[in-house]
């Protein structure tokens, strides 16, 4: 007997060893067949760059913020290959670097009809089309269809062609908030909104079914801002008067295509197979023949890194800017490929502090912001490298809350005219899902505790009066800081801070005029700074991204085939996906607590 269950325990070892190393193998050759495509896939992107080349921007790809972390993300499964990458600092560095380039004539713009790239984006790569221009080479656009954020990139071009059955959107900005509390009512769950700052409206959609005079107010001044701002560019790039954009905007005026172009929106009504004609005429060549068009993707590939704004690959250099990403929501716990996770930034942030050849750092702020701790857990590493070396912020789309506290303990704040910034707030967020639970599940829920508030939090009983005035308490303490840190960063007086705060949202033209910021620019303008704080000469430096640009070789796709990669490749991650407002809803619940976030999720609707 005894040897027959030693017989049977070793087959079945051997059984279960050989299933692991089958499962290790098969992830092995899965990662190599995806790493193989994904040369072949490189190789697609690679171009001969011969003169008399046209760089050509699709809009309708996506500009990221902050470069992939994970190569399997890359991965679409449908298709079986991955999908180009190409994030802001990529796509404004080749813009530099094509402006003096003697083999490229000119940039053409490709806008779709809806550009899933953030009104923040869309200026700094206008930035670097006007700083491209500058250099006397063209840019000309076209579109079936302009959306008015798609026609404030375009309005930077020497000419702007539309399609003659197509449309220009010209109607005025607007934003909206969805309100969840009538839901709420009816499936019997009570929220608690504990916050400290009248503007600070994080929780309202969950207490209130409209905006309140304070969120309507901040929402009005924030949409205004932003709409001037196009509306004042666009006026100079085409030469027209602000005041008639702002008319023409109220009477709908630019009802058809033949509107825009009486009107001095377009300069002429083409069909696309034209562009190919005056593209080779525009680049000196025979308009009978095709000129060459270079994607970002396939420009990059065919050259090098641009000297002072390149990024180093495993070559390291002894002066390097650091260009750190903070992107997303900032969590205590979660994915750092896709959040801000405190501890994770810091030990980055520390690494790049100890480094003596890291002379001085971008932080890249794009968060609405998010848990109160590690916000401040983030914004004490950014203040110890300030000791030792510069740290320029720069601001994307939102630098909000939280996202505004880790800026704080910079030497210096650079951010874009449109980007969402200040609500210097905090807010406490507590649900009582017991009634209907009873009600529309018949869920109750019973204990002991050994205090009155031991269970303080549980879901299924309302706070109590004492424990309200905690959560309050700990809110205003936590305010407070936050005012502390923002006087002693941008060097205000407290009580002025104070006067900025209360939880309202700026936008960067608002913060830069009331000190919150220090100038309205770009990325690329935020590591020119950062250069010459650390006293280095242009073109003396490489930029160093963190985290890095990830590739899609065999040892970066086998180092993601764990957690929500491997989900991917069996299938796991295949439910249906919920839509971006459930999923805050979602979070904003599971997150309950003490927390400094935007307000709202802005989306202007355009």
């Amino acid at each position: 007997m005894n040897h027959f269950f030693k017989t049977f325990f070793a087959c079945l070892l051997a059984i279960f060893v050989s299933g692991i190393a089958f499962i290790i193998l098969s992830f092995m050759i899965f990662a190599g067949m995806i790493a193989t495509l994904g040369t072949f896939g490189s190789g697609r992107n690679t171009a001969t760059l011969q003169p008399h080349s046209v760089l050509r921007i699709d809009l309708a790809q996506p500009i990221v913020d902050k470069p992939n972390g994970n190569a399997l993300d890359l991965f679409d499964y449908s298709e079986f290959s991955f999908r180009e990458q190409t994030t802001l600092y990529d796509a404004t560095t080749q813009i530099s670097r094509a402006a003096e380039d003697p083999d490229i004539d000119g940039i053409y713009l490709n806008i779709p009809m809806a550009i899933p790239t953030s009104v923040s984006t869309l200026y700094e790569l206008r930035q670097a089309l006007v700083e491209f221009r500058e250099s006397g080479k063209f840019v000309i656009s076209y579109a079936d269809v302009y959306s008015q954020s798609g026609y404030y990139l375009a309005s930077v071009s020497d000419k702007v062609y539309l399609n003659p059955q197509g449309g220009l959107a010209w109607q005025g900005l607007a934003s909206s908030v969805l309100f969840y509390k009538g839901l709420l009512d009816k499936l019997g769950v009570q929220a608690e909104l504990i916050r400290h700052g009248s503007f600070k409206g994080a929780g309202e959609p969950f207490i209130l079914t409209r905006l309140s005079d304070a969120n309507r107010l901040q929402m009005e001044s924030m949409t205004n801002s932003i709409w001037d701002y196009l509306i004042s560019e666009i006026a100079e790039s085409r030469e027209l008067a602000a005041d008639s954009l702002q008319a023409y905007a109220s009477r709908l005026a630019v009802a058809t295509p033949y509107d825009a172009l009486r009107l001095g929106f377009v300069d002429s009504l083409w069909y696309r197979d034209r562009m190919t004609e005056e593209l080779a005429r525009l680049s000196g060549q025979d308009t009978t023949g095709k000129p060459q068009i270079l994607s970002l993707t396939e420009y990059k590939a065919a050259g090098h890194s641009y000297a002072g704004r390149g990024t180093t690959g495993n070559m390291r250099s002894s002066n390097e800017i650091a260009l750190v990403y903070a992107d997303g929501d900032i969590v205590d716990a979660g994915d750092k490929n896709k959040q801000i996770v405190g501890n994770a930034l810091a030990e980055t942030l520390a690494g790049v502090r100890k480094d003596d050849d890291v002379k001085a750092v971008v932080l890249r702020v794009n968060s609405p912001g998010g848990s109160a701790l590690a916000a401040e857990i983030i914004w004490r590493e950014v203040y110890l490298t300030q000791q030792v070396k510069p740290v320029i912020v720069s601001m994307g789309n939102y630098a909000a809350s939280g996202g505004y506290y880790i800026s704080c303990g910079a030497e210096y704040i650079v951010t874009a005219p449109t980007t969402l910034t200040g609500s210097i707030g905090v807010f406490g967020l507590m649900f009582n899902v017991g009634e209907g639970a009873r009600e529309h599940l018949g869920l109750t829920a019973d204990g002991v505790r050994t205090n009155p508030s031991a269970d303080m939090g549980n879901l299924f009983r309302p706070l109590s009066p004492a424990e309200r005035m905690y959560i309050q308490n700990g809110v205003d303490t936590v305010y407070a800081r936050f005012v502390e840190v923002v006087a002693q960063g941008r060097r205000l007086r407290a009580d002025s801070v104070d006067a900025l705060a209360g939880g309202r949202v700026w936008t960067g033209v608002q913060a830069m005029e009331n000190g919150l910021a220090d100038c309205t620019g770009t990325l690329q303008d935020a590591i020119r700074i950062a250069a010459e704080h650390a006293g280095l000469e242009p073109g003396g430096y490489a930029v160093r991204q963190y985290p890095a640009p990830e590739s899609s070789s065999f040892a970066s796709i086998l180092g993601s085939l764990t957690g929500s990669a491997m989900m991917k490749i069996t299938g796991g991650d295949r439910l249906p996906e919920l839509g971006a407002e459930a999923r805050h809803v979602r979070e904003m619940i599971s997150n309950a607590g003490i927390r400094a976030e935007m307000p709202w999720r802005v989306e202007l609707q355009d």
